[in-house]
């Protein structure tokens, strides 16, 4: 029997797949000599007595993203206060699992066309769900069970990073609430929503490769390769979805976070941990920083 606790780590799990793999899907970021290279980087403000780190992180059980470099593992140590996107702690659960699945008394079956539920239904029960435990999802949510190879322990890098901060007693912050993050898929309209859900079930046999490519770049820690393999897999989806996922998915969450990460920033002492594909770019997370007055350096 499924404890709450597994549960819960497999919707939080879920929700990383959806923040990464949706996000990854629309960005189309061009090669830049600017572009930086590496996944931490140390931040310092003109007056702050000790400087922050941000990591990027990829959503993933893998052990060899797991397994943190050197750098990583003494930065994180070394700081007092973590901050990620959102703490997943029990309400944001909670919250998590009612916005996955529709509350006014539809189901899935009734809201897709039959064609489509029968697909869908099919790839689920190759998942080992059953009819019962998937017949109140959204489309949205069911795109994220689609999206990768079922998860083993859920034990993904930005929860590890969160429990081994919770267990170091560290102060931790979210830059995000759990309502602005989901608000980025619940709020697509349901038609757009099935759209993407045929999408990831077209798509679903190339995905498992897909992410063993990305897990490679990044454990090459190469933005470059990664910003590439997105815009690639942004050639077989909607331009329309593309764009409209690349300003509420990434620009404008990295507008918000930069904004948020100011104040923390001037205090120092920060180890921050983000989705990697939100660092890059001119409207990258790193670039804002730095428009704001940080020193932006590679941590070696």
């Amino acid at each position: 029997m499924v404890g709450q606790d597994d549960r819960c780590d497999r919707t939080w799990w879920l929700l990383g797949i959806a923040l990464t793999l949706l996000g990854t899907a629309i960005l189309a970021w061009g090669r830049d000599a600017s572009t930086p290279r590496g996944m931490i980087y140390e931040i310092q403000a003109p007056a702050a007595p000790a400087p922050s780190f941000i990591l990027g992180t990829i959503h993933s059980e893998d052990p060899r993203v797991l397994d943190l470099p050197a750098p990583v593992r003494s930065a994180f140590e070394r700081s007092p206060g973590f901050v990620l996107e959102v703490v997943p702690d029990a309400q944001a659960i909670i919250k998590s699992m009612i916005t996955m699945n529709y509350t006014d008394g539809r189901t899935l079956k009734e809201a897709l066309p039959p064609d489509l539920y029968r697909r869908t239904a099919e790839a689920l029960q190759e998942l080992g769900m059953t009819p019962e435990a998937f017949k109140d999802f959204k489309p949205w949510a069911v795109v994220t069970l689609l999206s990768l190879p079922p998860a083993e322990k859920g034990e993904f890098m930005d929860l590890a990073l969160y429990r081994a901060a919770v267990d170091a007693g560290k102060e931790i912050k979210g830059l995000e609430t759990m309502e602005e993050q989901l608000g980025v898929f619940d709020g697509l309209s349901e038609s757009d929503q099935i759209a993407l859900l045929e999408d990831a079930l077209d798509s679903r046999a190339e995905m498992p490769a897909l992410f063993e490519e990305l897990i490679q770049a990044y454990l090459a820690q190469d933005l470059v390769t990664l910003m590439e393999l997105s815009e690639r897999h942004l050639q077989r989806g909607d331009p329309r979805l593309a764009a409209l996922f690349r300003e509420t998915a990434v620009d404008s969450r990295n507008r918000r976070m930069a904004e948020r990460l100011e104040p923390l920033l001037e205090q120092g002492g920060w180890f921050v941990a983000i989705g990697a594909l939100h660092l890059p770019g001119e409207e990258g997370v790193l670039h804002l920083l730095e428009k704001q007055g940080f020193a932006v350096t590679p941590h070696r």
